[in-house]
C-alpha cells in the first residue's frame, strides 16, 4: 500500500490557496518594476531574441516563437501565450510595441480579430533593445526554467522604466494593477532630473510628466490637481475624451479614448438617434482606413449644430468619453507587491538601473583584467620562446614547469599551453605591448 499524508481539509485548502495566490501575484499577473513585464511577456521577448529575431532580421512564423516559449519557458496554453504576444504587437494596445507583426494582428476596432499563429509572422521591434541591450550573465539574475534544463532571466535589464512607458494591466488574487502608458521623452527627462537631483519634489516632476500618454491619442480632461493627487497616492481615475474637428456640416472624430471601439460608438450614437435623444445628426459614417485608422463622421442637419450641450450628451451616453482606473501596483526589487506614488516608483527603478550599470562595468572590467593577465604572461615568455617550445615538447608536466621557470600563474600557463605553436612563433613583442597598453587604458577608464 502506498504511503500518503493526511491533513484536515481546512488546513490543506488554506495552504494550497496561499501558494496559488503567491504564484498568480508574483509569476503571472503583476509586472516587475525592473522591466515592467509579466513573466509571459518577458519569456516571449527573450525567446525571440534567442531565435535571432532582431528588428533588422527577417520575421519568422509566430508558431515558431510560440513553440519555443511554451516548450522551453512557459508551459501553458498556446492560445493564451499567443494572445499575450498579439497585445505586444498592437500599436493601439501598447504605447511602444516590442514586436513587429506581419499579417492580421487585429484592428483598433476589433483587437481580437487577429489571425491564428500559423498565418502570422513576427520579429522584435527596435524598442525591444531598450529591454535587451545589456542582457548578460552579470546584469540579470538567471533562474532555471520549469524543468530545470535551461536558464532564463528573472528580469531584463531595461534601460528605461518600461513599466511607466508602456504601462501594465493585470488582476491577481486580491490585487490588481492599472498603470497607464506615458510619453518616453517625458519619463526619460524625469529620470535624468532625479539622477541629478534626488530630492526633486513630486510637483517638480509633475511639470515634466503632466499626465499619461495613451497610444490612441484623445485628450485627458482631469485637472492638474487631480493628476498630481493620482501621482502622489498611486491610485485614482483618468477621464479621457475623444478629439474632433468640424468641416462645414460635418463633425469628425479622429482620436478615440484608449480601448474604445468605433463600431460600438457608432451603434451607441445610432441608439440615441433612434430614441430621439439626439436630433441634430442626419447620418453617421465610419470612414476609417489605413491612412486614417480612426475617422467617425457625423453629418449634421445644419452647420450650426453641435453646441456644448450636444457634445456633453454624446460624452455622457457613449464611449466618446471613458474613464481609466489608475493603480500603480508592481512587484518591487525584493519580490514583494507594492503600491506607491510616482516618485518612489521612479527612484526604485533608478536604484535597480544603477546596479545593472555597475554590474555591466564590473563584468567588462573582469574580462579586461583576465585578458591583461594573459597578455602579461605572453610578454614574460617572449624572449624565451625557443625554451618554452622545448618545455612543451619534451616535459611530462609542462604546465608546472612553465609556472616554476617563468613565475607564471595557473591561468597564464594554461593559456600558453592552449596557444598553437604556430601562433606562439608569430608573437611580436611590440604588438603585445600595444595591446597591453590599450587594455590598461580601458580598464582605467572603467575603474
Amino acid at each position: 500500500m502506498s504511503n500518503y499524508e493526511q491533513s484536515p481539509v481546512e488546513i490543506y485548502a488554506k495552504s494550497s490557496y496561499r501558494k496559488y495566490a503567491y504564484y498568480v501575484i508574483l509569476d503571472r499577473a503583476i509586472p516587475r518594476i525592473e522591466d515592467g513585464l509579466k513573466p509571459v511577456q518577458r519569456r516571449i521577448v527573450y525567446a525571440m531574441s534567442e531565435l535571432g529575431l532582431k528588428a533588422t532580421s527577417k520575421p519568422k512564423k509566430s508558431s515558431r516563437t510560440i513553440g519555443d516559449v511554451i516548450g522551453k519557458f512557459h508551459p501553458h496554453g498556446d492560445s493564451a501565450c499567443y494572445e499575450a504576444m498579439v497585445l505586444m504587437a498592437q500599436p493601439f494596445s501598447l504605447r511602444h510595441p516590442t514586436i513587429i507583426g506581419q499579417g492580421n494582428w487585429g484592428s483598433a476596432d476589433d483587437p481580437k480579430s487577429f489571425a491564428a499563429f500559423r498565418y502570422t509572422e513576427a520579429k522584435l521591434s527596435q524598442y525591444s533593445q531598450v529591454l535587451l541591450k545589456d542582457l548578460n550573465a552579470a546584469t540579470s539574475e538567471w533562474i532555471a526554467n520549469f524543468d530545470g534544463t535551461l536558464k532564463e532571466p528573472a528580469t531584463l535589464p531595461a534601460r528605461l522604466p518600461n513599466i511607466l512607458i508602456n504601462g501594465a494591466m493585470g488582476i491577481a488574487v486580491g490585487l490588481s494593477t492599472d498603470i497607464p502608458p506615458h510619453n518616453i521623452t517625458e519619463i526619460t527627462n524625469a529620470c535624468i532630473t532625479l539622477l541629478k537631483k534626488p530630492q526633486t519634489s513630486l510637483e517638480e516632476l509633475h511639470k515634466i510628466i503632466p499626465g499619461p500618454d495613451f497610444p490612441t491619442g484623445a485628450e485627458i480632461t482631469n485637472s492638474p490637481e487631480e493628476l498630481l493627487d493620482i501621482y502622489k497616492t498611486g491610485q485614482g481615475i483618468i477621464r479621457q475624451r475623444a478629439k474632433h474637428f468640424k468641416e462645414d456640416d460635418l463633425i469628425i472624430f479622429n482620436e478615440l479614448p484608449f480601448q474604445a471601439s468605433s463600431s460600438k460608438i457608432i451603434k451607441q450614437i445610432a441608439d440615441l438617434i433612434q430614441t430621439k435623444k439626439v436630433t441634430q445628426i442626419r447620418q453617421i459614417r465610419d470612414e476609417s482606413d489605413e491612412e486614417s485608422p480612426i475617422r467617425v463622421v457625423l453629418i449634421m442637419r445644419s452647420n450650426r449644430c453641435g453646441n456644448e450641450a450636444f457634445f456633453n450628451l454624446l460624452y455622457a451616453n457613449t464611449d466618446l468619453e471613458k474613464t481609466h482606473r489608475v493603480n500603480l501596483t508592481y512587484i518591487n526589487t525584493e519580490r514583494l507587491p507594492t503600491q506607491s506614488g510616482l516618485v518612489d516608483l521612479l527612484q526604485s527603478w533608478l536604484d535597480y538601473r544603477e546596479k545593472c550599470v555597475l554590474s555591466r562595468f564590473r563584468h567588462a572590467l573582469n574580462m579586461l583584467n583576465a585578458r591583461i593577465h594573459i597578455v602579461e604572461g605572453l610578454i614574460t615568455i617572449f624572449d624565451y620562446l625557443d625554451e618554452v617550445i622545448e618545455i612543451i615538447r619534451h616535459e611530462d608536466e609542462p604546465h608546472q614547469k612553465l609556472k616554476d621557470r617563468f613565475k607564471l600563474s595557473d591561468i597564464q600557463a594554461t593559456s600558453i599551453l592552449e596557444t598553437k605553436l604556430k601562433q606562439l612563433g608569430r608573437l611580436q613583442e611590440h604588438q603585445l605591448k600595444e595591446e597591453l597598453k590599450k587594455l590598461l587604458a580601458e580598464a582605467a577608464h572603467l575603474e
